[in-house]
């Protein structure tokens, strides 16, 4: 049975995912009804993740493996490309729409190729997080070099945004030197291993309930962010 604390990330993610829906009601930006959805889907596929290796692996019509490390690797590849997607709408670089496009499909390739023909999908796809995390830090520090360089500073602190890059930035960060070893360890290290994987579990914790509070605010650039998307 896996212990309670494991699921503890789901609460931030399941209450924030509600939360989000307020994006809709309260009309906010395209971008962020999008992080609604995207939020909704992640709750979605965390929830699946722990009923199969709860339950679901073993049903009157299938025994299947424990692991769910699959459900992972499939939905990994559109998570990052939603990231890419969404900071090339939210950040004021209008270069990076040309960048898009070429971006996505690279990672999307990558991802593909990743889980067919390398790592596979019965082991956690590494590269493919590693490359998408990248990408991730980098957008999202970009976020703050924008808030940075602005003339006029405004209140970060009640910006949605500045809440999900922090989320977002946080997490991926701190968790690439886990993603780029953890393989690794577990085959010649398990007690590290795990120590790492407890590690991620209270990233993902800090990552959600950031995602949480992002929607929270009252989104005062909602009529700027319209007139781009």
């Amino acid at each position: 049975m896996l212990r309670f604390a494991h699921f503890l990330y789901l609460i931030p993610l399941t209450i924030g995912a509600l939360i989000s829906l307020r994006a809709f009601v309260k009309g906010w930006a395209k971008p962020f009804r999008w992080f609604s959805v995207f939020l909704l889907a992640t709750m979605l596929v965390e929830w699946i993740a722990v009923c199969w290796k709860l339950f679901l692996h073993q049903t009157p019509y299938w025994d299947l493996p424990k692991s769910n490390l699959w459900i992972y690797n499939i939905y990994i590849i559109p998570e990052y490309l939603f990231y890419i997607v969404f900071y090339c709408k939210v950040l004021e670089q209008h270069r990076l729409s040309k960048i898009a496009l070429p971006l996505g499909i690279s990672y999307f390739i990558f991802g593909l190729v990743n889980l067919v023909f390398i790592q596979g999908i019965a082991q956690l796809d590494t590269y493919t997080i590693i490359f998408g995390g990248v990408l991730v830090v980098i957008l999202s520090a970009m976020y703050f070099l924008q808030e940075l360089k602005r003339k006029i500073p405004i209140a970060v602190q009640t910006q949605p945004l500045f809440w999900i890059s922090l989320g977002a930035f946080l997490f991926h960060s701190v968790s690439l030197p886990n993603f780029i070893f953890i393989n690794y360890l577990s085959r010649t290290n398990l007690p590290l291993a795990i120590a790492l994987f407890n590690i991620l579990l209270v990233l993902n914790i800090l990552m959600y309930s950031f995602y949480l509070i992002s929607f929270l605010c009252h989104n005062p650039i909602r009529k700027k962010l319209s007139s781009r998307s």
